[in-house]
């Protein structure tokens, strides 16, 4: 293996963080759900911290990135990790990389005393779902996932 790093994000990789995170929703074809820019990403992550993000690295270049933050689960009365994101370039993957990112959230989960990992994966991924199942995660098929965006938020909080 090559000399792989996982690096926490500086403030001035904010724009090298927004590159990637176009080319990840290019690789999953939702390059449409692009919202972020510079003052968002530093506002969560900077400010009020409530994501962690992380540059990868192999021989000091930028391969990829990974992106968490924390949750809560009232049945076991404890925190666990979201992993928001996980994307490493093509010509990057399948070298062991991204089994080091799981490693390296396992050793903070233990750390801090979390009890889950968490994470989705597209239905149509089966690269990731393969390294997932190597990784004995759990698929949690009885589960749907909803969502309000902007737009629905806005008209839920102003509809009387």
């Amino acid at each position: 293996m090559q000399n792989f790093a996982i690096q926490v994000l500086k403030e001035q990789e904010l724009d090298i963080l927004i590159e990637l995170i176009k080319e990840f929703a290019l690789h999953e074809i939702m390059q449409d759900e692009i919202k972020c820019n510079k003052e968002n990403l530093y506002h969560s992550i900077f400010k009020t911290k409530v994501a962690k993000a992380f540059l990868l690295k192999e021989n000091n270049k930028t391969i990829g990135y990974m992106i968490y933050f924390y949750t809560f689960s009232s049945f076991l009365g404890a925190n666990g990790i979201y992993l928001e994101d996980i994307y490493l370039k093509k010509e990057y993957r399948n070298k062991g990389y991204g089994k080091q990112v799981f490693k390296f959230l396992a050793d903070i989960c233990q750390k801090e005393n979390l009890q889950r990992l968490e994470w989705l994966c597209l239905n149509d991924n089966k690269e990731g779902i393969k390294f997932y199942e190597n990784l004995s995660s759990i698929h949690l098929n009885q589960w749907r996932i909803y969502r309000l965006n902007k737009d629905q938020l806005n008209k839920l909080s102003n509809n009387d």
